[in-house]
């Protein structure tokens, strides 16, 4: 670098032979509903937005995930459209400046991983990339290299030891128990216990009778947010919560009552028969474990999602793994009784665990070194 320096051969030559500076890495990650795009070393990310991209020119809207786009070209073209925006839009910066760190399922498709990584080096030039299974990156929140990592997502819940930071993907578990049933059932809930109360009249009439079914789809997340939690598991009966108003827009409300929001989340514990609720599906993860892995995984279990962010989601989780484990009815209880339960609380909202893990300094060091 010395010699290329003491050369005379212009400014030009000079300013190539200087190392680029180093600008930070930006951690971008692509759910199925919402990414999260930041720069490194900051808490949160800078930007949560929908997966979804305007064409033009008719300006549709277009989610990333679709399955239609098999064809790698509508695909590339589409992507090209969502990474400009990520980066000129929100974060305003130069894609050629920064490396990329991108968060992907472990079981991401492998023609969209590909085709993600045209569109990095291709159309936007980025000087290094990789892509990290969210899996291993929530390990790095806790500090562990050994956990239990539960991903509640919209559509599917996953479950995935990791020991020692190796995935162990024969006990990989899945279930379509996720943030869709709960949606779906707190809308059933609604259209036949709930009330809406108009502003104008101040007559209460059910949902189903009011034209208000486009509001509630989209304020569905925020409502489950506001109003609902997880009612711990009790054999005793308990006094329902207090209703609540939520209020739709500037003439309507929403009346939500107790047992709507006491019951929000059952679907995600109970065994209705279409798939495995989540409790099975941890202690089959673990079954599935090698024995002398067993009691490492269960005390160190970590559970990443937005929908666990609801108030008692954990402790009723906890509530129904050990009831599972001590009855003798189950197969659990001769392989898993001696097992104990616990909980780690990563760092940052349940949400954007993953994300925090890809944006710590360790794992910039080990990009700038390894250069992954």
């Amino acid at each position: 670098l010395l010699k290329k320096m003491s050369r005379p051969e212009g400014r030009g030559s000079l300013r190539m032979a200087i190392p680029p500076q180093d600008k930070g890495s930006i951690v971008i990650d692509i759910g199925k509903v919402y990414t999260k795009c930041g720069m490194s070393g900051e808490p949160a990310p800078r930007h949560i937005i929908k997966s979804q991209v305007t064409v033009k020119p008719y300006g549709q809207v277009e989610d990333i995930w679709n399955p239609k786009y098999v064809n790698r070209e509508e695909l590339y073209l589409l992507l090209c459209r969502f990474m400009q925006d990520i980066y000129l839009k929100h974060l305003m910066v130069n894609a050629k400046d920064h490396r990329v760190v991108v968060v992907e399922s472990l079981l991401c498709p492998t023609h969209f991983r590909n085709t993600l990584a045209r569109v990095l080096f291709n159309h936007l030039n980025v000087p290094y990339a990789t892509f990290v299974p969210s899996h291993l990156l929530c390990l790095f929140t806790i500090g562990r290299q050994s956990a239990l990592v539960v991903d509640v997502g919209c559509s599917e819940t996953t479950i995935l030891p990791v020991y020692e930071g190796i995935p162990v993907v024969t006990a990989w578990q899945s279930t379509s128990y996720a943030a869709e049933a709960v949606q779906n059932s707190v809308k059933t809930l609604l259209l036949e216990r709930a009330v809406v109360k108009s502003s104008e009249t101040g007559q209460d009439k059910p949902v189903g009778a009011m034209k208000v079914d486009e509001v509630i789809e989209a304020s569905i997340e925020d409502i489950i947010a506001r109003t609902c939690f997880v009612r711990p598991q009790s054999v005793v009966p308990r006094k329902m919560p207090p209703d609540v108003h939520y209020p739709l827009n500037s003439k309507f409300t929403l009346v939500m009552d107790g047992h709507t929001r006491d019951h929000a989340a059952d679907v995600l514990f109970e065994d209705s028969g279409d798939d495995q609720p989540l409790p099975i599906c941890i202690l089959e993860a673990l079954l599935k474990s090698p024995v002398d892995t067993r009691r490492e995984l269960s005390e160190n279990i970590i559970v990443v999602g937005g929908i666990t962010a609801l108030p008692g989601f954990k402790y009723r989780l906890k509530q129904e793994l050990e009831t599972l484990v001590k009855d003798k009815c189950q197969k659990y209880c001769s392989s898993l009784e001696a097992l104990a339960f616990r909980f780690h609380e990563p760092p940052a909202h349940a949400n954007t665990v993953a994300w925090l893990g890809g944006e710590m300094p360790l794992l910039c060091v080990l990009l700038l070194k390894k250069r992954f």
